[in-house]
């Protein structure tokens, strides 16, 4: 048996064992709990039947649908939202009852972070994007304000996590971001000192020699420009600029004397061109005339007859190369026309690298 009872005022209706229990409990309800609760219940139903929809429109940050973000910050009503953003709020209720709510952690970690990758060459404007959070949360982490307050020493674990997570790979950095010029100076100046010409290098870059100078000079280069110069030193340095005529021999041999002038290194001289130390600055000039300093590709290409003429070669290449036919019992003769020269050359070179012996 149950007895219902409706109220005249608030409509609210309760169903009882039996008339006595109706009577005493169905006087006690609040009539202004009963429609407040009713007034959410509507509500909650119109936004369930309607599920606004609101893409995010700001510009440089993306919330995705499905977040608590996208339900704060773009006011989207949609099914997902609101879904993630009565799970999170359940969630951090639950964590507040039991004394584990930890909303902020430290922020020297993701400081750390950032500050490594603008070292690395990122700018805030990549790394905002990669971490998919905006410049101004970083700036507030690393930089002081105007106002003079501290960088921030607390953050959102998601927006921790998302900047510890960028990846300092080469692929990742933007092409005009900037990074230390050392490699790609030495790697210029090492094909200059093989008789490759600074217009030579500047055409195959698609660049102009000003432009090339300066990257000599600069105390940055873009890792766009040092990704081009360490492909084209990929390709070339092993290799002699072409000598077809008399103005490609003087501009290579202007370029060689230019080397030895700044004390550049040839590409064999080095073991890792981008790490390996600056040479002694108690010996300015790395080029002497001396065997450690012979470009041994260019001398076996000699001796085993591949184009080589000898005017291609440094003093001490030349000595080299007739040195080492001569130990093969090869002519004078023959030693001049393999490397398109006159006897007369050859038989020089046999007495200097004899009286040097």
């Amino acid at each position: 048996m149950s007895v219902p009872r409706t109220c005249p005022t608030c409509g609210f209706t309760g169903t009882y064992a039996t008339d006595g229990v109706a009577d005493y409990h169905h006087s006690t309800h609040s009539c202004t709990r009963h429609l407040h609760l009713a007034e959410l219940a509507r509500r909650r139903a119109e936004r369930a039947a309607s599920g606004t929809r609101r893409n995010c429109r700001h510009k440089r940050t993306h919330h995705i649908h499905g977040t608590r973000a996208a339900y704060v910050k773009d006011r989207c009503r949609c099914r997902r939202c609101t879904r993630a953003n009565t799970a999170e709020s359940r969630t951090s209720h639950r964590e507040r009852t039991y004394g584990r709510w930890e909303p902020y952690v430290d922020a020297g970690p993701a400081r750390e972070r950032i500050l490594a990758l603008r070292e690395a060459g990122f700018g805030l404007r990549r790394i905002a994007k990669l971490a998919n959070v905006s410049t101004t949360t970083l700036r507030a982490i690393i930089d002081t304000s105007p106002d003079g307050r501290m960088p921030r020493d607390k953050i959102r674990p998601e927006t921790a996590e998302a900047i510890l997570a960028v990846s300092t790979e080469r692929a990742s950095r933007a092409g005009y971001a900037t990074v230390d010029p050392i490699g790609t100076r030495r790697r210029l100046q090492a094909l200059i000192a093989i008789g490759w010409s600074l217009p030579q290098l500047a055409a195959h870059l698609d660049r102009t020699p000003a432009h090339l100078a300066r990257t000599l000079g600069g105390i940055r280069v873009t890792i766009r420009t040092a990704e081009q110069v360490r492909a084209l030193y990929d390709c070339l340095w092993d290799l002699r600029p072409p000598q077809d005529n008399s103005a490609a021999r003087a501009a290579a041999g202007a370029a060689r004397a230019l080397a030895v002038q700044n004390g550049w290194l040839p590409p064999l001289a080095w073991d890792d061109i981008d790490n390996d130390p600056d040479p002694d600055p108690q010996h300015p000039d790395p080029l002497p005339a001396g065997v450690d300093d012979l470009d041994e590709i260019a001398i076996e290409r000699a001796v085993i007859g591949d184009g080589i003429r000898l005017e291609q070669l440094t003093p001490a290449e030349q000595e080299e190369v007739v040195r080492q036919l001569t130990e093969r019992g090869k002519s004078i003769r023959h030693i001049a026309g393999q490397l398109s020269t006159t006897k007369r050359t050859v038989s020089r070179r046999r007495r200097s690298a004899a009286s040097a012996a």
